[in-house]
């Protein structure tokens, strides 16, 4: 569904910004992107999503994966402060290492180096740093609206589509349509997109050798969704607010930059939409509801953690149905 907002074709918004940028859209200090599409009315309306009053936790444990994928992230640690007649804990994590959302800070134009609305490096990092674009932002106003899930990994499967979540296969547009119109799917503006790849699947379906093995890997492949022209111009033109999945990325990993698109996914979304990515969700008791009583479509809410200037937040997220 298009909508009233500037064309994906007149992008970037001035001739001087990285292409495919839209900054200035929502003013020149916007710290939120695509998430001001999650208006009052927006989230109003999503709630007529609730018909079932069925609530599903959308996470991962803390502690999952075992090792995460990225070998620069260290897995939870949780210690337990014991006294005599009561109890405290502490954890370490890193905030990307299970369930997330990848916040504004974490991916800028590779090439401008240049980060949502021409945020710089230096003052994300550097001796006049801020709060800018911080995880806060995303947090004080919430994720609540209306979720689409389209389970991608079920559609791939009875069309004789087979493939292993930690190799690189990419799912097309095309295909991505195909799985929409199996589940009879339709589109709003502000929509949170949800897309299960079977990436938890084939991780728990591992033995714990095989789930550390992977976190080692040199050379890290997952599935996710083709790295190209037409996905980010259909993305742009449904007018999602936030988009996540099951899989390590979103586009498949590595994305190939020399695509027709020239940047990957993750540049273009975060860094020229404001748009957050969400990482390694939970989807698996999500697919299986939603298969049961034929509707792919709830009301979504995310809290993530109020971290002033954080890069990344667990996403403590959830669906209703």
């Amino acid at each position: 569904m298009m909508h009233d907002r500037p064309s994906f074709d007149s992008l970037p918004l001035h001739p001087s910004d990285p292409p495919y940028s839209a900054w200035g859209l929502y003013g020149k200090d916007d710290e939120l992107g695509t998430l001001n599409l999650l208006s009052s009315d927006c989230v109003t309306k999503a709630t007529a999503e609730i018909q079932y009053g069925i609530s599903i936790s959308l996470n991962l444990p803390l502690d999952t994966p075992d090792v995460p994928m990225n070998p620069e992230r260290k897995s939870c640690t949780h210690k337990f402060n014991i006294k005599p007649r009561s109890n405290d804990d502490e954890l370490d994590i890193n905030t990307q290492s299970s369930t997330h959302w990848d916040g504004l800070r974490h991916v800028g134009y590779q090439k401008e180096r240049l980060f949502y609305n021409g945020i710089r490096q230096d003052q994300i990092c550097g001796i006049s740093s801020s709060d800018v674009l911080g995880v806060h932002n995303i947090s004080r106003h919430s994720i609540a609206g209306r979720g689409v899930l389209l389970d991608y990994r079920s559609w791939a499967i009875s069309n004789g589509v087979h493939y292993d979540a930690f190799t690189n296969h990419s799912v097309t547009l095309n295909q991505l349509l195909a799985c929409a119109q199996a589940q009879n799917t339709q589109f709003e503006i502000g929509d949170i997109l949800l897309i299960r790849f079977g990436w938890t699947e084939d991780y728990l379906g591992r033995d714990d050798a095989e789930r550390k093995a992977l976190g080692g890997r040199k050379y890290r492949t997952f599935v996710g969704v083709e790295n190209s022209l037409e996905m980010a111009k259909w993305h742009w033109g449904n007018g999602f607010a936030a988009v996540a999945s099951d899989t390590n990325a979103y586009e498949s990993w590595f994305p190939d930059i020399k695509s027709d698109l020239g940047y990957s996914l993750h540049e273009v979304f975060l860094a020229g939409w404001g748009m957050p990515i969400g990482e390694l969700w939970d989807l698996e008791q999500l697919a299986a509801e939603c298969k049961r009583v034929g509707k792919w479509s709830f009301f979504l809410t995310s809290q993530p953690l109020d971290i002033p200037g954080g890069v990344a937040s667990p996403s403590n997220a959830m669906a209703i149905l």
